[in-house]
């Protein structure tokens, strides 16, 4: 066979391949959506999730670990225009506006949002230059007390999406996420040297586990915390910073099989709590050729 007719053959084995591996790959059932983690918003005028910062000790009073901090935290009435609209003056809402003002066809043209409209603000300051860095946990409440709990994803994520306002201080935001093995996963959600409102999108690699090979198989993540770090030269005395809009993509569809709710953590848990029958103990059951033989 001449090099050519070869080039050719393997050309075309190759694609053979090719379509074989995406047919079987586009059998699998998906069903992509995208979940709010966390927006921000307030109900009744309380949070719906606390957070707090954790400096190090240069961001506390006498560079000390026991030092009080010197971070603030705080919820505002702000957002970003590009994914809510401008805020329209004593109606309660944004809106996006579609054509030309004063048009027949104006509200037809005019997207209105209803929301709130506030974000997480964040003031970060530090006593010396340096590798500086402060953690940003989510909270539950533990009867009196706060605890930091990470915050569970729904189904297999494969993207997270956030907004981020910055003012141009050469800072950076990582995320860590930890698995169901507990071991964490630090991605970088990127530098925020840049001012005003911006997206940051962060794809989730597939080296993460979100899945095992048996019954129960999916493992979900969960958001532990971000970390925001100074790069050495910046300026480190009070820069803000706010956060809005944690969302995510994810593949929340259930594979149905026959029995798949013995596949349910939580059903199995009840059902199992439901039995009442005693059985015997393997301590209990004695061998019948041996007693036979008695």
């Amino acid at each position: 066979m001449s090099v050519k007719r070869m080039v050719t053959f393997l050309g075309i084995l190759f694609l053979l391949v090719n379509t074989v591996v995406i047919a079987n790959t586009n059998t699998k059932n998906t069903n992509i959506q995208t979940v709010i983690l966390d927006d921000f918003e307030l109900v009744d005028g309380q949070p719906k999730r606390m957070w707090v910062l954790i400096p190090d000790r240069f961001g506390r009073e006498g560079n000390k670990d026991s030092g009080a901090s010197l971070q603030k935290l705080t919820f505002i009435s702000s957002w970003p225009e590009a994914y809510f609209g401008t805020k329209v003056q004593d109606k309660g809402r944004a809106e996006f506006f579609y054509g030309p003002k004063g048009t027949p066809t104006n509200d037809e043209k005019t997207k209105y949002t209803d929301v709130s409209g506030t974000c997480l603000a964040m003031w970060i300051t530090f006593n010396r230059p340096g590798y500086n860095k402060v953690e940003l946990h989510p909270l539950a409440k533990d009867g009196d007390d706060w605890v930091k709990e990470p915050v569970p994803f729904v189904g297999k994520i494969q993207r997270v999406d956030m907004w981020i306002w910055g003012a141009n201080f050469n800072y950076n935001v990582d995320m860590v996420l930890v698995d169901f093995k507990g071991a964490e996963h630090r991605l970088a959600v990127g530098n925020i040297k840049h001012i005003g409102w911006k997206n940051f999108l962060i794809n989730i690699p597939h080296t993460i586990p979100q899945s095992i090979d048996y019954i129960p198989s999916l493992k979900t993540l969960a958001l532990q915390k971000f970390i925001i770090w100074t790069e050495p030269t910046e300026n480190i005395k009070g820069a803000y910073i706010y956060f809005d809009q944690i969302k995510y993509v994810t593949d929340v569809f259930a594979e149905i099989y026959d029995g798949y709710q013995l596949g349910d953590p939580e059903h199995i848990k009840k059902v199992w709590e439901e039995n009442k029958i005693e059985m015997p103990k393997d301590t209990d059951v004695k061998n019948s050729v041996e007693a036979n033989a008695k």
